[in-house]
């Protein structure tokens, strides 16, 4: 009981702690200057306006880029559609991105608790979450990159390391769904932090099975079964990571073989390091974009590994410390991949090339020297170190917790994008920079001939034009073209020019003299219908294999 009330304290002072992190976000008005928030903030406004129009799922987003690009193909589903749906009730996605990034402040910091505290005492799991909520990353990326998304991944990896130790320490069936549904989450919301988050939770998914008591054809069985139910959550988002995968083509990052850039790599500074710079040379209006993991976080993982050695070298000691030893290999790997050593495997295999930076693996990492300080403090449970350790953090830490030129933007900036604020390697082949062509004042014209538009019903992914042509005509539709975009005259389908250099990858279309009923329509591609079909096959099948769970469990756990 003691306990309990104990961890419900506990709790509460990471609710605290939480609201600290971002408590400065809500002070000031305006946004602070950061790389990508603003990319996040006009993606949730125009994500609800479309939603509001009853559009789903959102693919299109007209008022994005002037003249339209496919957002919701390769934008983060979790965060734009949940930001989207609150802020239709909110009215102020400033606010909506300021709250999700609290609740992924505190969620992440809740959840490892618990993860923590299957292993470690309370005041032991609260030091570690207390190094983790501060640690240098989760600062750089709050209040220098704005990275939405990055951080609110963070939610889903504590959520599978409980769910595996449920399944395998605790036997619970229920746990493969849960495991299903969180690869959903966390791929929905990240597709590149799955694969980044995958290097800790596919190894403590084997480090459980190798220290648990389970014969070695229970373990082969779930192994295979986690897979298979991993595999599944991948499946079931196919609506998404399909057409990303094979359209990301269409656009200028895709034409890139790599997508690092050459300063990326980290080096000893990187670690060790404790200056923070207000700006750099390159970067003036932000907070200069210098990746750090922390200096604090280093020396505890330096401290566990003097332990380990310590006790198995010197005192040869058994005691148990199969947690701490995986931690350090985790650990180990991760610091290698984040450095320019591992340049080869980043070449080589693609997947990792997709990740963009090898500093994202620090997203795992941080996550490393809470386990070893709630760990080490175990060993030592002395209030002086508990003190000093929490003194030490508030002091290295607390002063960095600002934003930088916060400033107020119009609500309506963030409606309507002339720029593709997700950089211009996110434009389509076909075009040019967004902000270089005219003015959406009109979204279909007639730019050859004679005749009028006489009525015409605009929506974010399909026009309907009533004309009257006295002579044929050639129209145009100030949308840059995107596989799916398809014009009808009177419900046939006609041929789409998006070729022509004066209107470079714009929708240009003939009409033939007389009065025509003219369709212009995004619709879905052969891809994206087999991709859609997919999710629900396999979201099906997760239904069916719950309804039959029993069965799964009888086989599975005997």
């Amino acid at each position: 009981m003691k306990l309990v009330k104990l961890d419900i304290l506990l709790c509460i002072l990471i609710s605290i702690i939480s609201l600290f992190f971002v408590l400065e976000l809500f002070m000031f008005p305006g946004r602070p200057a950061t790389f990508d928030a603003v990319v996040h903030i006009s993606v949730i406004a125009q994500f609800s306006e479309i939603i509001k129009a009853g559009e789903f799922p959102v693919i299109w987003m007209n008022n994005f880029a002037n003249y339209g690009i496919p957002v919701g193909r390769f934008t983060h589903q979790t965060t734009n559609y949940l930001g989207g749906l609150i802020t239709l009730f909110i009215h102020d996605p400033v606010l909506v991105f300021n709250l999700l990034t609290f609740a992924e402040v505190f969620l992440t910091n809740i959840l490892l608790y618990l993860f923590l505290r299957l292993y470690f005492s309370p005041l032991a799991s609260f030091l570690g979450i207390f190094i983790f909520c501060f640690t240098p990353y989760r600062i750089l990326n709050v209040y220098t990159r704005g990275a939405l998304p990055d951080v609110f991944a963070g939610i889903f990896l504590p959520l599978i390391l409980v769910v595996l130790y449920l399944l395998i320490v605790k036997k619970k069936l229920y746990a493969f769904f849960l495991l299903t549904l969180f690869i959903v989450g966390l791929t929905l919301t990240h597709p590149m932090m799955l694969v980044v988050f995958s290097s800790l939770f596919v190894p403590y998914l084997i480090y459980l099975l190798i220290v648990s008591n389970l014969s070695i054809k229970s373990r082969i069985k779930i192994f295979v079964a986690s897979t298979f139910f991993m595999l599944l959550g991948l499946l079931i988002c196919s609506y998404y990571a399909v057409p990303l995968n094979l359209e990301i083509k269409y656009f200028y990052f895709g034409l890139e073989d790599s997508h690092q850039m050459a300063n990326s790599y980290l080096t000893f500074m990187n670690f060790f390091s404790t200056k923070w710079y207000y700006f750099t040379n390159t970067e003036v209006f932000t907070r200069g974009h210098i990746i750090l993991f922390g200096l604090i976080e280093t020396v505890t993982l330096i401290l566990g590994f003097v332990y380990f050695l310590y006790k198995k070298i010197v005192k040869k000691n058994k005691e148990n410390m199969q947690i701490l030893t995986f931690c350090l290999i985790v650990a180990a790997l991760m610091i290698y991949f984040t450095t320019q050593y591992a340049d080869i495997f980043f070449q080589k295999l693609f997947f990792l090339n997709n990740i963009q930076f090898p500093w994202r693996f620090l997203s795992v990492l941080i996550f490393i020297p809470a386990i070893v300080a709630a760990f080490l403090y175990d060993r030592f449970p002395k209030r002086i170190i508990f003190v000093v350790v929490i003194m030490v953090v508030a002091y290295f830490s607390f002063p960095q917790i600002y934003g930088k030129n916060y400033t107020m933007y119009p609500i309506q900036s963030y409606f309507i994008t002339k720029e593709n604020v997700h950089s211009v390697e996110m434009n389509t082949i076909w075009t040019g920079k967004s902000e270089d062509y005219p003015d959406k004042d009109k979204q279909g014209e007639i730019i050859e001939g004679t005749g009028k538009i006489v009525n015409q019903t605009l929506r974010n992914s399909s026009r309907n034009y009533q004309v009257a042509a006295t002579t044929p005509l050639r129209m145009v539709d100030r949308t840059f073209y995107f596989p799916g975009w398809n014009v009808y005259i009177d419900n046939v389908k006609t041929n789409i020019e998006f070729q022509d250099p004066n209107y470079r990858g714009v929708i240009t279309y003939r009409v033939p003299a007389g009065f025509h009923a003219v369709k212009v329509v995004f619709e879905n591609t052969k891809v994206r219908s087999i991709a859609n079909g997919m999710s629900i096959l396999f979201l099906f099948i997760t239904i069916a294999l719950f309804v039959r769970r029993k069965c799964i469990g009888k086989y599975i756990f005997g």
